[in-house]
């Protein structure tokens, strides 16, 4: 992957990119480590949570350490989050996810990628997604889940998300696409969970990484994972 002009962010050489699925459009950042490391690079994309406020910018600034291990750095909004076109579903994240590794493995073949070092960090929601990816796909090296979503369908099921959907349609209107129905959305996540490739428990079955690693906090808060933790899960 070369351009006619870079651009950077200090220094960090940075792209955006675009990705096209099913006829609609989501976007993301992709970082590239500092000199001396060259490419091929190992590369680390981000699934984000359910349903993710932060600006990719401040989830690439949390993670810089990574750039400085010589890792590449993608981060973006699945379909149907902030601008991107499109409506939230479990499929829909799924096949975005696909559609990534996809462009990842193309960029592999120009030599931009380390091929055998594809990894994920997941984080809430995006690690129930990453889980299943990782069942369909055996390019994972290592895949780092924060306060992962495992049991999908008592989460849907407690009182507390469909709060959560309220208060996100009243106060972040457009937001999240595809939620404004609350009931109707929790009805349809109860209809895609009766699709065996979407069950945790076949899921697990069928797994393809080489290492694994789960963060969960003893207490309920919106914090950054530590430092360590993470350094710790993709130091080379």
């Amino acid at each position: 992957m070369e351009f006619e002009e870079k651009q950077y962010d200090g220094l960090y050489e940075v792209s955006e990119v675009e990705f096209h699925n099913q006829n609609q459009i989501f976007r993301g950042i992709l970082y590239f480590p500092p000199e001396p490391f060259q490419k091929p690079y190992s590369l680390i994309f981000f699934f984000h949570g359910f349903p993710q406020l932060n600006p990719l910018k401040e989830i690439v600034k949390q993670y810089q350490f990574l750039l400085d291990l010589g890792y590449a750095f993608l981060v973006f909004n699945f379909r149907g989050y902030n601008f991107n076109q499109g409506k939230v579903s479990i499929a829909s994240q799924v096949s975005d996810s696909m559609k990534v590794l996809e462009f990842v493995y193309l960029m592999s073949k120009n030599n931009v990628f380390k091929i055998n070092n594809i990894n994920i960090i997941a984080h809430d929601f995006g690690a129930y997604i990453a889980l299943i990816l990782s069942s369909k796909v055996k390019l994972i090296n290592r895949l780092l889940l924060l306060c992962p979503v495992i049991d999908l369908e008592r989460h849907l099921n407690h009182i507390d998300f469909s709060k959560s959907l309220y208060y996100i349609n009243r106060f972040l209107p457009g937001y999240v696409k595809g939620i404004e129905d609350v009931a109707g959305f929790i009805e349809m996540t109860k209809k895609e969970l009766k699709n065996k490739e979407f069950q945790i428990k076949e899921v697990l079955s069928s797994l393809n990484f080489k290492k694994l690693r789960i963060i969960i906090g003893d207490l309920d808060k919106i914090l950054p994972p530590g430092f360590n933790e993470v350094w710790q899960a993709f130091k080379k």
